[in-house]
């Protein structure tokens, strides 16, 4: 009876350390049916503390997953196949652990391995000492792991069915390893396989959050595109509309009807045509149709879907101007720093009393001049912008503006000054033009 109570104090132990994991990786606990929640740990732990006791192996590790994965489900408000991969990410974490304690205790304590196989391991102080370095990395490597979970990888079916098979094997090769260690010190091949295991199945994430990313982005471009293709049916919707009240004014025009009747009609059809939308595309034909246009439009409407009123002046000259014909690395410099400038722009004003951004783009001396006006709320070090981890949207951003800084001292077609006003953010970009023709005196 005492070995059954040592061993689910034993198991308590870690199991505290699985709902720390859980409350730094997930951040989703339920409070709700508190009482049904602390009956669930007491029986998982029964489960885990009998596992514990006359288990060995693998078997002893399934266990130990199952129980985690009733831990996470019942705590914290995620899906079964959510609960079965965070509780492998534990399981790999607490093998990891297990062998720092081992290396710890044996290599820096000079703790015989005959001492700490038959009184220190699986007690109570081992058991500590796993559940401190295991938080001590969910820590340190909270926000991978916050990323990894968070995105779909997590609810991949083949993703948990690989993550359980590479924790299969790997626990294979661990307690290969503890039970080679006990005897002699033969045990680099085996942690050779347990990193190589651990490094391809990181890779596989990897490579799974990469293609989540790019096929967001596909997402957004698609969004765009949808309403682009409305935005274009209402503008046809709106022509042929124009045309039928074009035919009606003639039509009043021939039956001589009253001049006051027919200017009352065109004044109600001016009155309705006064939209937002029947301006939203003439303030983007005098850009050039060599992507800027798109990327523009693609920015007004990530603007518009945060509440953002856009004003945008475009001179005519800008159409025929020589931005169209750019060379292939300065049009992509000039895209970069446009975008970083209306990014931040774009995030300042949304989260602005006004909520408004200014977008002016001429032509002065064949200079082309772009204008980005937005409305902030921050306080703004002038001296401090433009330096390492510095923005306007706060702590740890600002590597844009970074981007920007080394891409104008690489480039000196591009020029920039910015001003700064009660409630106004001012940047200007001057892209010059190494083409024209200087004037004789």
């Amino acid at each position: 009876m005492l070995e059954v109570i040592s061993a689910y104090l034993k198991c308590g132990i870690l199991m505290i350390s699985v709902f720390i994991f859980g409350m730094i990786i997930l951040k989703k606990y339920d409070k709700k049916n508190l009482k049904l929640k602390i009956l669930s740990f007491l029986i998982v732990n029964i489960i885990t503390a009998l596992a514990f006791l006359y288990m060995q192996g693998m078997v002893k590790t399934i266990i130990f997953v199952i129980s985690y994965t009733i831990v996470f489900k019942c705590n914290f408000r995620i899906s079964t196949g959510k609960s079965i991969f965070v509780s492998v990410l534990y399981s790999i974490l607490s093998m990891i652990a297990d062998l720092i304690t081992i290396g710890m205790s044996i290599f820096v304590f000079n703790v015989s391995k005959e001492y700490y196989y038959y009184h220190l391991a699986g007690g109570i102080i081992c058991n500590i000492s796993v559940a401190s370095w295991i938080i001590l990395l969910t820590i340190i490597f909270s926000k991978p792991l916050n990323k990894l979970i968070n995105y779909n990888v997590s609810t991949n079916k083949k993703i948990i069915l690989v993550s359980c098979s590479t924790l299969i094997s790997i626990g294979i090769f661990f307690y290969s390893l503890i039970k080679t260690f006990e005897f002699n010190n033969n045990i680099i091949s085996y942690l050779i396989i347990i990193i190589t295991l651990l490094v391809v199945l990181l890779l596989l994430f990897k490579q799974k959050i990469d293609n989540e990313i790019v096929l967001k982005k596909y997402d957004e471009l698609l969004d765009v595109m949808k309403t682009y293709e409305s935005d274009i049916e209402e503008q046809r919707t709106l022509i042929h509309e124009t045309k039928n009240e074009l035919m009606t004014i003639k039509c009043k025009i021939t039956d001589k009807e009253k001049e006051k009747i027919i200017i009352q009609y065109i004044d109600s059809i001016i009155g309705d045509k006064q939209t937002e939308n029947m301006n939203k595309y003439s303030k983007f034909k005098y850009l050039p149709s060599n992507g800027l246009r798109g990327f523009f439009y693609y920015k007004f409407n990530e603007a518009e879907k945060k509440g953002i009123n856009v004003s945008v002046n475009i001179s005519n000259q800008i159409e025929k101007s020589f931005i169209g014909k750019l060379e292939t690395n300065s049009f992509k410099n000039l895209v970069r720093i446009i975008g970083v400038y209306l990014d931040n722009a774009i995030e300042a004003s949304s989260i602005s009393e006004d909520k408004k951004l200014g977008i002016e783009i001429y032509l002065i001396n064949n200079d082309a001049k772009i204008i980005i006006t937005n409305t902030f709320i921050n306080d703004i070090d002038q001296e401090k912008i433009g330096k390492e981890r510095f923005s306007t949207k706060g702590k740890t951003r600002g590597h844009g503006l970074l981007l920007v800084k080394r891409i104008l001292s690489d480039n000196n077609i591009f020029e920039t000054n910015k001003k700064i006003t009660e409630k106004l953010y001012i940047q200007e970009l001057t892209v010059k033009n190494t083409n024209k023709k200087v004037s004789k005196k």
